[in-house]
């Protein structure tokens, strides 16, 4: 079977690339395969149209002021869940237990939120401080957590705001946008493996198999690109604070 893929990790240019790939990995079998062309074509075509947003996208003024905005929700969110694993160590009365509390909405809502894409990430951070505000407001006072919880929520409706502002100039030029050709292509992807899968279990072959295995390879390849990626970035801002801290000091 195809190892199962959360494409939300993927942000844009990297989730090309990797539809890019795996649509030349079953290319080369297409001889050999006749039977997932119609996938493979489909794929395709969705692929071109994504790529086609995603340059049109990067023309877009807002573009770069929309992923700042983005970096300040994912900075405000993890400052808060870096202050909540810190207050549940605390031996103060009540502080563990409460902190607790909110960080398991968090887990329940997005622990990974700053990895995942604007859509999903806006999702996870509106549950997150609905959640928090609604049901935990004792525990989110008890810990003096309030003002970092207001950050990420301030840096939220910032975003939005941004990304509305985004939208209005991407819809100006009547074209298809990145968050509507995403979906489609995820889809396209999703049933072709989901395909080349099937046909292994009913048919199997040898080109069915060195398929199934050089698209297993890819994705774990693709996924551990991005985890190094993510973790470079993480370091590299650790490093820069620790820099202007010991110059501020």
């Amino acid at each position: 079977m195809i190892t199962s893929v959360n494409y939300l990790l993927f942000p844009g240019a990297e989730l090309f690339t990797f539809a890019s790939r795996a649509i030349a990995t079953v290319d080369a079998k297409r001889l050999q395969l006749p039977s997932v062309v119609p996938y493979l074509d489909n794929a395709s075509v969705k692929c071109d149209a994504f790529q086609s947003a995603l340059e049109r996208e990067s023309k877009n003024p807002v573009t770069k002021l929309q992923a700042a905005k983005s970096d300040m929700c994912n900075d405000a969110f993890m400052a808060f869940r870096s202050y909540c694993e810190s207050a549940s160590t605390r031996r103060k009365e009540g502080w563990s237990d409460a902190a607790n509390t909110l960080l398991n909405v968090i887990r329940k809502h997005g622990w990974s939120a700053q990895h995942l894409g604007y859509k999903a990430k806006s999702g996870a951070l509106n549950n997150i401080i609905s959640e928090i505000r609604t049901k935990y407001p004792a525990e989110l006072a008890l810990i003096a957590a309030g003002e970092l919880l207001d950050e990420v929520d301030d840096s939220q409706k910032d975003f939005e705001a941004t990304a509305k502002q985004f939208v209005e100039v991407a819809a100006a030029t009547n074209e298809p946008t990145v968050v509507e050709t995403r979906p489609e292509l995820v889809v396209a992807l999703r049933a072709l493996f989901q395909f080349v899968g099937l046909q292994q279990i009913a048919a199997p072959s040898a080109d069915l198999t060195a398929l199934t295995n050089e698209l297993n390879a890819l994705i774990v390849s693709s996924l551990s690109t991005l985890r190094a990626t993510d973790t470079r970035a993480e370091n590299k801002k650790k490093d820069t604070g620790k820099t202007d801290t010991s110059v501020a000091g």
